[in-house]
């Protein structure tokens, strides 16, 4: 018999929490509500007309250029913890900043908390998601409006890594598109936030 790395970090997994629960007297949580306390209601007609007419004007925009954040894996030679906006509904919520460029709001640090707990809690402690953020080479994606340049910020990892080029621009849907990559101490890795 054979067994995957994948399956096997589950089993793992699976056996650790056996084992605290049995030492520590751990009990998991129930992460959902009791089904007495959900409410479920039908759609009505004019209702459902409109959620299928925001679903057929949405087809397509999957692939338009978006802005965000993300991490790399260099050993997996992919990206993670991606998040990513279409350009365009910033444009039409007049997003555009004082400094010239626009980007999702989502902020490294927090994602990171968020995925580590949830992987610690959820998922046996089992992802990419080890250690401090700033840690894992990672970087941002911003637009400017007026000279319609996309510019892929990141550390100076990327000089090491250049394969991960053209993984951001297909993520992101930059073909196609005015792009430059620019490096900044501020991705780096280890620097933090400052």
């Amino acid at each position: 018999m054979t067994v995957t790395e994948e399956e096997l970090q589950r089993i793992v997994a699976a056996a650790v929490k056996i084992a605290l629960k049995e030492i520590k007297g751990i009990e998991e949580q129930p992460t959902n509500p009791p089904a007495e306390k959900i409410t479920v209601n039908k759609f009505g007609k004019e209702e459902l007309e409109d959620a299928m007419r925001i679903m057929q004007a949405n087809r397509g925009k999957g692939d338009e250029p978006m802005v965000g954040i993300f991490w790399y894996s260099p050993g997996r030679n992919e990206l993670f913890g991606v998040r990513s906006h279409r350009v365009s509904d910033y444009l039409h919520a007049n997003s555009r900043t004082e400094f010239g460029s626009i980007s999702c709001s989502e902020m490294h640090e927090d994602v990171w908390k968020k995925e580590y707990h949830r992987q610690r809690y959820k998922n046996g402690n089992i992802g990419p998601y080890v250690g401090a953020y700033e840690m894992t080479p990672r970087g941002r994606i911003f637009y400017n409006p007026e000279t319609k340049v996309f510019t892929i910020a990141v550390g100076s990892w990327i000089e090491q890594y250049p394969q991960a080029v053209p993984i951001i621009v297909n993520e992101f849907n930059l073909n196609g598109t005015e792009y430059v990559v620019k490096t900044a101490q501020h991705w780096d890795i280890g620097q933090k936030w400052n």
